[in-house]
């Protein structure tokens, strides 16, 4: 059900990139000399298209970092138990890694 949540959203933003594009080929197609309605059905064809799929998968990146950001909270919540488990301090693991990646990040305490 979560992978399904977004698809209202998805239809917005298509009706708006839509009439955006729409809007925008109407005008270009004049200026072209082209059929005005062709310029629009063609332009809002692809503005619909693009800001669906952007905002399906920018809900999608989205859900990914929440996810993210909640197993982040549960490891160093729970990372003495962790380390007693595996012998391994997660906290320490993923600052070396960031940090071994080139990310800025202040020393552990």
């Amino acid at each position: 059900m979560a992978y399904n949540s977004g698809v209202q959203l998805a239809g917005i933003a298509g009706i708006v990139g839509g009439g955006l594009g729409a809007y925008f080929g109407y005008n270009y197609a004049i200026a072209e000399g082209m059929p005005p309605v062709q310029g629009a059905l063609i332009l809002g064809a692809v503005g619909m298209i693009a800001f669906s799929a952007g905002a399906f998968v920018l809900k999608s990146a989205m859900q990914f970092v929440v996810y993210v950001i909640m197993l982040g909270l549960v490891v160093y919540i729970f990372r003495d138990p962790i380390e007693g488990l595996t012998g391994v301090n997660p906290v320490l693991a993923v600052h070396t890694t960031l940090t071994g990646w080139g990310l800025p990040l202040p020393p552990l305490e």
